[in-house]
């Protein structure tokens, strides 16, 4: 019928129809089938990583006489030095976060060099901590004839009126007290690229206006820092430092090949004081017992950081009129610009010293550094290639491959039920709070327990199962990391998604191109921790496995005399991670932190 009365311009029809069945609810209803999507991901959970969990912590209790804390008495007296050396471990890590963010600031200042300087910070990401230990064990090698920093401390010497002669020693540098700045040195280079370029994004990521207010209503520069910028930039500070500490509690690779033997009892931290212990009969339970300890500790540092990913700070609108920034004096900016070219030559150093030594004799590489004239040779590789070297970039390559397609086909079913499931808050907070603690679990936690099982089962040294254990040490942050972003994209998008709407299609594009930075990011992330692992395999499958880094710690272990094959194994065994971490950089760092870094 038509409306006569309706007002000018306005023309209702309203056609009449009877009502007929029962109400139907605004939501479609959810089934239980959905989460069927989750059972592959708790299965591989529950069977690589709780269960052995379980049997560690009861390992850990048991005692001839019950259950009580002997083991963990027997562990301490056994490992009290390298519990300090863990913590003192800790507050590098903390420095190297302070180091990072301080040179993201002064990053904005030169915006010429920015983009080499993060070229070279970010190569040694993407390198296995054993390469990046490889690197330091030839720039310190302690003879000057072979070390770049012993030679050059020799001519300095020299220089400065001490004698020529060949009996004058350089500084030990890996010997007690030094090595310290040697791995303290590995271990930044490391990882300071990670924490700039997250820093910078935040950074990036704060509105030029808010800043400009602040300026123009008189607020200092430390005002502005502490009430502006490190508000804003908590999420990113939470995931740095959840990722530098957690790497410090987990030191292993870079003792091992870095600390020669001499010295190793005084350089132990918990996770190489834990292999050792594994290995002398009759100690299982305070290796078990010293495992809780490291577990127990990394595991609340996760849980106390967990508010920081969080936090969103709210960005106050666009003012009218600001006064245009005060531009930065030339001599600050050339000295910047000074200082961000020495980073980028400092940094640099390692990795040309290792290609230089690699395209060496191995002879020539035994008696003489890199820098001594002689022509270039690819003897080195063909020595390498006898070790093994190409059998071990095949097995690593699809192991990687394998446990990144795991992680993958797992993670975001899950991710996707624990977003837009429809489960209880209080079930979403618990399970939230499970992967936090699974993402954290150290290796020590579980390779035990699992190494009995492949060695009763036959299956050591073999792909699959391991491919399986590297998926289920991953899956937990690959979740976390995508459930963030998934809560992220909005729910009309969502919504609109569903399948049998209209305009379906174009919808899910919308949210796939939201959600994509995330996905790449898991998978880039996986693929490369996978390829550069060394306690995983060497822990869990033993020596039957054929990784790129046991084959480098098998050669580290007689560096005297195989250094050009050395460091043509770590350039090799590097290029394939740096290029496909390089390549997707930007989009990982989207995906960490939902900024773009520039």
């Amino acid at each position: 019928m038509i409306d006569e009365q309706a007002p000018a311009g306005l023309r209702l029809e309203v056609a009449g129809r009877g009502m007929a069945g029962p109400p139907v609810a605004g939501a479609p209803r959810r089934g239980w089938n959905r989460y069927l999507l989750v059972v592959p991901a708790v299965a591989v959970l529950a069977a690589v990583l709780v269960v052995p969990i379980g049997i560690t912590v009861w390992q850990a209790f048991a005692t001839g006489g019950g259950l009580g804390f002997g083991n963990f008495a027997a562990a301490w007296s056994r490992a009290g030095a390298a519990v300090a050396n863990s913590l003192l471990w800790l507050l590098i890590a903390l420095g190297v976060v302070v180091v990072g963010f301080v040179i993201a600031l002064l990053s904005q200042r030169v915006r010429r060099v920015w983009r080499p300087l993060l070229l070279v910070l970010v190569i040694p990401v993407g390198m296995s901590t054993m390469v990046v230990g490889v690197m330091f064990r030839l720039i310190f090698d302690p003879a000057p004839e072979l070390g770049a920093v012993s030679a050059l401390a020799a001519a300095l010497h020299h220089v400065f009126g001490g004698s020529a002669d060949s009996s004058w020693l350089p500084p030990p540098w890996l010997g007690p007290g030094l090595i310290w700045l040697v791995l303290i040195s590995a271990f930044t280079v490391s990882w300071l690229g990670f924490a700039v370029s997250l820093f910078r994004t935040g950074l990036d990521g704060i509105s030029p206006d808010v800043i400009r207010v602040a300026k123009v209503e008189g607020i200092g520069w430390l005002a502005r820092l502490r009430t502006i910028i490190l508000p804003t930039l908590r999420p990113v500070t939470a995931i740095v430092v959840l990722t530098l500490v957690l790497s410090a509690a987990r030191l292993f690779d870079l003792v091992l090949v870095v600390v020669p033997q001499p010295v190793s009892g005084r350089m132990d931290v918990v996770a190489t004081r834990w292999w050792q212990l594994t290995s002398a009969p009759g100690q299982a339970g305070p290796a078990a017992a010293l495992a809780v300890l490291l577990y127990a500790f990394v595991a609340v540092v996760a849980l106390v950081g967990m508010p920081g990913l969080r936090h969103r700070w709210v960005v106050p609108e666009r003012p009218a009129e600001v006064r245009a920034p005060r531009p930065v004096r030339r001599w600050r900016r050339w000295a910047l610009s000074a200082l961000g070219v020495l980073i980028i030559v400092v940094w640099a150093f390692p990795e040309l010293t290792t290609l230089a030594t690699a395209f060496r004799d191995p002879v020539d590489a035994g008696l003489s550094g890199w820098w001594r004239p002689v022509a270039p040779s690819l003897e080195s590789f063909v020595e390498a290639a006898r070790a093994g070297l190409w059998g071990a970039l095949l097995d690593t390559a699809l192991l990687a491959v394998l446990a990144t397609g795991l992680v993958l086909v797992l993670a975001v079913p899950a991710a996707y039920v624990l977003s837009w499931g429809g489960l209880p808050r209080w079930v979403a907070r618990g399970l939230t709070v499970l992967l936090v603690v699974l993402a954290v679990t150290p290796v020590q936690m579980y390779a035990a327990p699992l190494g009995q099982v492949f060695s009763a089962v036959g299956q050591s040294g073999a792909q699959l199962p391991l491919a399986v254990v590297h998926a289920a040490a991953g899956l937990p942050f690959a979740v976390l990391l995508l459930r963030w972003k998934f809560t992220s994209v909005p729910a009309n998008l969502v919504a609109g998604a569903t399948p049998g709407e209209g305009g379906a299609r174009a919808e899910l594009d919308r949210v796939w191109r939201q959600a994509r930075p995330a996905v790449v990011a898991v998978a880039v992330l996986e693929f490369v921790q996978v390829w550069n692992d060394f306690a995983i395999g060497f822990l869990v499958s033993g020596t039957g496995t054929n990784p790129l880094t046991l084959l480098l710690w098998g050669q580290a272990r007689q560096f005297a005399t195989s250094a050009g094959p050395v460091a043509a194994s770590a350039a090799v065994s590097s290029l394939v991670p740096v290029v496909v971490l390089l390549a997707n950089w930007r989009t990982v760092v989207r995906g960490l932190t939902g900024g773009a870094l520039r």
